[in-house]
């Protein structure tokens, strides 16, 4: 996880030297689980996070967010933690990475590539909410895994009923 947290500050830094006038700000992270009923138990104990929202049944997925109460925390600004199950195969955490909002997806993938990322992929749009988000990932020089989400204008955040 340092090492992680050490990869997400050099490329904000690298981004802020680039002179990008994007908007970057952390969105989520992202977590592997072998039961994640049980991890986000774990996280609500440990640290007050509150779930606001599952995937598949039996869960895939749970979304969390900070707030006093889950109504709070559904509706509050907090990056979000998704605990996702791990390969059932491998055990690896085939999807664990940050996730950040920039308000301008083509000139933050020109800053990262500019600082040492690779692109992984093209540009995808997928309906998240019902609210169309463009989606490129990208690893940077030490090969984590990012993901830069353009949410629409006005949205600071995913829905989540």
């Amino acid at each position: 996880m340092r090492r992680a947290i050490m990869a997400i500050s050099g490329l904000i830094a690298a981004i802020s030297a680039v002179g990008v006038h994007a908007d970057v700000k952390v969105l989520a992270v992202r977590l592997g689980a072998d039961d994640v009923v049980k991890l986000a138990e774990f996280y609500e104990a440990a640290f007050g996070l509150k779930e606001i929202d599952r995937v598949g049944e039996p869960a895939t997925e749970i979304i969390m967010r900070y707030g006093a109460t889950v109504a709070e925390a559904k509706t509050g600004t907090s990056p979000e933690f998704l605990v996702q199950s791990r390969e059932p195969e491998t055990g690896e955490d085939a999807m664990a990475h940050a996730i950040f909002h920039v308000s301008d997806l083509a000139a933050t993938v020109v800053a990262a590539q500019a600082a040492g990322a690779t692109l992984e992929g093209d540009t995808v749009t997928v309906p998240i909410g019902g609210m169309p988000v463009k989606i490129v990932m990208v690893t940077d020089p030490d090969g984590n895994v990012l993901e830069l989400m353009e949410l629409p204008n006005g949205a600071d955040q995913l829905p989540h009923p």
